[in-house]
């Protein structure tokens, strides 16, 4: 299920790319269906984005290493987990949004009203959370990249990869399908080796030492 997820997470954020695109062919985005749709793929997209970030933490933990190897792979994917938390959020409150809204109007008062829901924390951690869900991941990347024994080139080319994805992404949204290919290119050489990992008499895949 988790390489699924490394090929699922970007594919359904093209989906989302597609979907908006269309949406904003009248110059707006939502209310309606294609927001509704949009947004309902973009969630999945972001909940199989946890299987990433889930695999990527499994093949460090297979890494051999010391301390610091293990505590860097636990904050990096708590930081990026809460990230994805947050980002979810965002994907829920717009969908609830785009089905109350009767034009794009109220759909931007409804937005504001649900700027700090649920307020259980500052409104300003929700609005920089998704950014680390970004950093978090390109962390991963960065960190799964270095510490594997023979890696290659093309696992080596993974965060910069990503960061052009993201940046690409915050540059223009309209860009968001071009990104979400960027994303499954620096994911795919971790999928492929994955599939090579030895596995050890507990089943728990291990990277052997050069």
């Amino acid at each position: 299920m988790t390489r699924i997820a490394f090929h699922l997470a970007p594919a359904l954020m093209l989906a989302y790319g597609v979907v908006r695109l269309i949406d904003g062919r009248d110059g707006e985005h939502g209310p309606g269906p294609a927001w509704t749709v949009g947004h309902l793929i973009f969630l999945g997209s972001l909940l199989l984005y946890g299987g990433v970030i889930a695999g990527l933490y499994r093949r460090l933990r297979a890494i051999p290493g010391g301390t610091a190897h293990r505590i860097a792979a636990g904050v990096l994917t708590a930081t990026a987990a809460f990230g994805l938390a947050t980002f979810i959020r965002v994907a829920v409150v717009d969908i609830v949004v785009g089905l109350r809204a009767a034009d794009n109007a109220e759909k931007s008062v409804l937005a504001d009203r649900y700027a700090d829901v649920p307020a259980v924390l500052p409104q300003a951690i929700y609005e920089i959370g998704p950014a680390l869900f970004m950093l978090g991941l390109v962390a991963l990347l960065v960190q799964v990249a270095v510490a594997t024994p023979g890696r290659t080139a093309a696992a080596a080319l993974s965060p910069a990869l990503t960061v052009l994805a993201f940046a690409s992404i915050m540059l223009n949204l309209d860009l968001l399908p071009a990104g979400a290919v960027l994303i499954w290119l620096a994911l795919l050489p971790f999928t492929r080796e994955q599939n090579h990992l030895p596995t050890s008499q507990t089943g728990r895949p291990q990277v052997a030492a050069r």
